[in-house]
């Protein structure tokens, strides 16, 4: 069996501070996109599992070992080789562990025939990850709490997009350790959503919003240099895609988005165009 991971983005993204439970309690808009790893996953008869990744094994404290060891406390009774392939850059903020999860989650759920809701699967992915349970929604979703409050947008909408990264990377322990060390001012998240609802793509440039971006810019120089050059390639609201180092920005021009993408390649190592909303 193959399945798709898709990746998602933060289209608005506030940190209202910290939890007793350690946790930072979130706000954002997210949102899928059609950039995915692949999961290629088969029964096997060896008693236990095996999850591979670049031909390389997989240590057992990634996203998809965390999945398998859970769903065995829901009923999972068979153990699987797993083949990933990855799409979604890694420290980038656009979810790859996380979407890995969710789309396993997914599957095994119907090949195992094990009968969990969407409230139950997002309980289990919120135990491996703070974007697993966003990352089993299929569409536009407003997220609270840790991660853990998830609610449909209910929009049908596709946003063309390109995404770049370069060679420095941010973790998202060291974006919240940034953010917790700065002064942080409040952010509009309902404008943004409004945005979402109503297809608005002038609003949604005008209101997009990202609480890491201060504090990622000032720690992270090159961060700067590819907004300038995106900006310059003729795309516009270009900002953080997360809390990792990857950026993303907009035309509704086609043709303004194949030339920047041709024109980007020749300098950063990972440049992708596509479309936010599936």
């Amino acid at each position: 069996m193959k399945i798709k991971a898709h990746g998602k983005v933060n289209l608005a993204l506030d940190i209202l501070g910290v939890r007793e439970d350690g946790k930072h309690d979130m706000d954002m808009v997210n949102a899928p996109v059609n950039l995915c790893d692949e999961i290629e996953l088969e029964a096997n008869d060896k008693g236990r599992d095996e999850i591979f990744c670049r031909n390389q094994q997989l240590p057992d404290s990634n996203t998809i070992s965390k999945t398998l060891n859970l769903l065995r406390q829901h009923g999972l009774k068979k153990h699987y080789t797993i083949h990933l392939t990855k799409a979604i850059p890694e420290k980038a903020g656009l979810g790859g562990g996380s979407a890995d999860a969710a789309a396993l989650l997914w599957a095994l759920d119907e090949l195992e025939d094990l009968q969990l809701s969407l409230p139950q699967l997002e309980e289990i992915g919120f135990q491996i990850g703070a974007d697993v349970p966003c990352c089993l929604h299929k569409g536009f979703v407003r997220v609270q709490g840790a991660g853990e409050r998830v609610t449909d947008l209910e929009v049908d909408w596709s946003i063309p997009v390109v995404l770049v990264q370069g060679t420095q990377k941010i973790s998202t322990a060291q974006a919240f350790a940034n953010f917790d060390a700065s002064e942080p001012r409040p952010l509009d998240i309902d404008i943004v959503q409004d945005a979402v609802r109503k297809r608005d793509i002038g609003l949604l440039y005008q209101t997009m919003t990202n609480a890491f971006e201060p504090q990622a810019f000032a720690t992270i120089d090159e961060l700067a240099q590819i907004k300038e050059d995106m900006q310059d390639a003729g795309l516009v609201r270009v900002m953080m895609t997360g809390s990792g180092s990857c950026l993303m920005g907009f035309s509704v021009d086609d043709e303004v988005l194949e030339d920047a993408v041709e024109i980007l390649k020749q300098k950063y190592p990972f440049v992708w165009k596509g479309k936010i909303g599936l």
